[in-house]
Formats: structure tokens, sequence, C-alpha cells
């Protein structure tokens, strides 16, 4: 069995609520829906902390809140997601990182709104975050066990197929699908070549969580000025701002990877030069309507409410019997002062 090495899915506070997220595709990056899917989170020495069946939001994407206990250890723990498909038993594993009441600052990142937004936003990238690499032949390293092949941030996806001399490896590796790369547990020979087929995503979570927080400060400065912040947007009245927020992070995300076209390595995953300057002109088309949308929601803006955030200053004017005040009838001759 060919094993994996976790990705880290972020740190969390004793006595939280927290949601773990997954994203289920075959190798072409659509997104699929097991036949069965169960999760369960466990310390360093394999004891069981929670378990349970994820609830699923839209189709290939599933959420679990654990509720963190208050007294709940410090410390790493592993997340097992296992789910049926095309009559494989899957599994995919994460780790979480749980830290004492008070120590983490942001791990409201990993909220259950945070992970909706990120589940939006992939959509709207579509194929940017499942991009499929057929039979890519790896660079062995020095130590003759590791091999690294182009891209990193790879799926977990149950298609990954590694090849040493055309024979698929089914066991005696690992795969560390966050910088992608294949170790084995034997040293390789100088006669010996290793392909992959894997599918990766351009952006990680982390970049995503940029692009939308961008776009959450160009609302805020924008008039009327808010204080809005990625964690309240999803609460009362901030809702109508989900779709601005998305185009804006959607719009920063494909200008960076029209800039990435420019080089020969990323156009080669579109084909070479000449399909990458059609991506190229695609993507741009995209780029510009996302930001026509967002623009115009830019411009909605300042007709909301104000409601709380002007202010009305009022001189007092004092003023004779006549209705008329001292300077006036002064200035306009009637007694000197």
């Amino acid at each position: 069995m060919i094993q994996a090495i976790a990705d880290y899915r972020g740190t969390f506070e004793q006595g939280a609520r927290t949601t773990l997220f997954l994203k289920i595709t075959d190798f072409q990056g659509d997104t699929v829906d097991p036949s069965a899917i169960a999760i369960s989170i466990e310390d360093r020495d394999g004891d069981e902390v929670d378990s349970g069946t994820p609830e699923k939001i839209t189709s290939g994407f599933y959420i679990f809140d654990w509720n963190i206990s208050s007294s709940q250890a410090i410390g790493e723990y592993i997340v097992t997601w296992t789910y049926d498909l095309d009559d494989d038993n899957v599994t995919t594993v994460q780790t979480v990182i749980v830290a004492g009441d008070g120590q983490v600052g942001a791990n409201s990142q990993y909220s259950d709104m945070i992970a909706g937004l990120r589940a939006s936003l992939d959509m709207h990238l579509g194929c940017a975050q499942a991009i499929p690499v057929h039979d890519e032949q790896g660079s062995i390293c020095y130590d003759m066990q590791t091999v690294r092949f182009t891209f990193n941030k790879w799926n977990q996806n149950k298609f990954t197929r590694i090849y040493r001399n055309q024979k698929e490896v089914t066991s005696g590796v690992t795969i560390n699908y966050f910088k992608g790369e294949v170790i084995f547990d034997e040293p390789l020979t100088e006669f010996d070549t290793v392909n992959g087929s894997y599918n990766f995503r351009w952006f990680s979570d982390t970049e995503l969580d940029r692009f939308l927080q961008n776009a959450v400060h160009i609302l805020n400065v924008y008039p009327p000025t808010t204080r809005i912040s990625l964690q309240r947007l999803g609460s009362g009245d901030n809702l109508k701002y989900i779709p601005l927020v998305l185009y804006g992070a959607a719009k920063d995300a494909i200008r960076e990877l029209l800039m990435c076209l420019q080089f020969q390595q990323s156009q080669e995953v579109f084909g070479g030069p000449d399909a990458a300057q059609q991506a190229f002109q695609n993507l741009e088309t995209l780029k510009k309507n996302y930001e026509g949308d967002f623009n115009l929601l830019l411009e909605q803006k300042k007709y909301g409410s104000y409601v709380g955030l002007t202010k009305t200053i009022v001189t007092p004017e004092y003023t004779l019997p006549g209705g008329r005040s001292r300077w006036f009838r002064y200035l306009m001759g009637g007694f000197s002062l």
C-alpha cells in the first residue's frame, strides 16, 4: 500500500469549534461523491478523540465540525478521511495542531465560514485548482530514494499513479502530496526511471486566503468605509458582500496565473507556448469579466446604508428679536458693535 504524508491543515485553540474540509475529485479534477465517507481524529499515540460522518456541502465538498474540548491535550493530531469510490477504499490524511487557549492568533482562518469561502473561490477558479499531469518523468535526488516532480500541491487523489521502469508501484513508497515528492523505502539504481501521473492545484489555501483578504481590504476602504473582517463576512448585513469579495479574489488569482504563463515551465502544463498563449487570452477575458462585476458591486456600495457611519455637526447661532443676528445687522449697516 502507498503511504501518504499528511497535509498540514491549521492550528486551533482549546475550547474552539473548528471545521475540517475535504474536496474529492477524479483524476481530471471533476468533483465526485463517494458511496460512503467517515472521519476520525487521533492523537499521536493513536487514541481516537473524535469521529463521525462528514456533512456534504455540495458535490465533492465535505466538512466536519470538531468541537475541541477546553481540556484537550496540546499537540499534533491526525485527521483521517476514509471513503469508498469506484469499489476502492481511499484514505486522505491531514494533520492539525491544538494549542493552548490564547496562543493562537489566526485559528478563525479555519472556521466553517472561511472553509466555505475557499470552496467557493475554488469553484470560481475551476480547472486551475485541479490540473492533471500524465506520465511525467521525475528527477531522482542524490539520496537515490526521493523523486521530485515539476509541480507541488498535489491533490490527494485515488487515481495518482507512480511507475518504476514503466511498472506501477503499489507499495514501498510514500507520497508527499504537499511537496510533489515520492520517497522509496529502498534506494533506486542509476538505471531506474520513475514516472508519475498526478493532479495538482495551482494555489494553496494560504494563497486563496490572501486573495480573499485583499478583496475585503478593498471593500473596506471604498466609501462608505467599513470595518468588515473575513471572519465576519458571513454574518448579518455583510452577507451581501460575499459575491463582491469572491469576484475580487478571483481576478487577483487569475492575474497571478497570467503572470506565471509567461514562463516556460508553466506553459508546458497548457501544452506548450502556443497553447499557453490561447489559454492566456481566454483567462484574460475571464479576468476582465470578474473585474467588471467587482467594480460594479463596489459602485453599488455607496448607495447602501450610511446609518452609524456619518455625523452632523451644527453650530448654534444667536439672534436678536427680529430674526437677524447682531453680526448680520452690523454688516448691513444697521448699528455699530
